[in-house]
């Protein structure tokens, strides 16, 4: 096949034809490949209860931010919806209590950086029996982090967390005794 424009004139074989397929084929792996590492090079800051401690009279737990990206977070900040805290809260959430489980939760506390692979976390409260804990077992809060990769990027994920035995996801456990 020939083509002529501009006084050239080209001529096409089966071996250009599949040149030119196989350079378009390239180009489009080669944007696929650039698409996905921009995505998958990031931080990917999560947020979850973990129990401190459990007992018979009841858990403590811990709230932890886990950064499983490729690159460190910066600027670390936590809020949570309103409405699903004041759900959570059991009959002992107490305004002094507020203050010092909820902090994570107030505007002016940040997180500088948090490292790929590594983990930061702060009491969060407890859970007693008939509710009268500051949570309420299996309660669950929506939240949002906001943060910053190095490259200018900011992020903000989305999820809820719920306040249970991280122990056992069943509920039930052995005791020492059975042991």
């Amino acid at each position: 096949m020939e083509i002529s424009a501009y006084g050239c004139t080209v001529k096409f074989t089966i071996d250009t034809l599949i040149a030119l397929i196989a350079l378009a084929i390239s180009g489009v792996s080669l944007g696929t490949s650039i698409r996905f590492w921009r995505r998958s090079f990031r931080p990917l800051v999560t947020a979850a209860v973990r129990t401190h401690g459990a007992g018979n009279e009841g858990i403590t737990y811990n709230l932890v931010l886990l950064n499983s990206g490729t690159i460190p977070a910066r600027n670390i900040r936590l809020s949570a919806n309103n409405e699903s805290l004041a759900n959570a809260f059991g009959s002992g959430a107490t305004p002094e209590q507020r203050l010092k489980w909820l902090v994570c939760f107030k505007p002016e506390t940040e997180i500088p950086i948090l490292h790929n692979g590594d983990r930061v976390s702060c009491s969060f409260g407890t859970t007693k029996s008939q509710e009268d804990g500051f949570w309420k077992y299996k309660a669950t809060i929506s939240v949002c982090i906001k943060y910053s990769g190095w490259f200018g990027l900011s992020y903000e994920e989305r999820h809820d967390i719920k306040i249970l035995d991280s122990d056992s996801f069943t509920g039930y456990m052995w005791t020492k005794e059975a042991a």
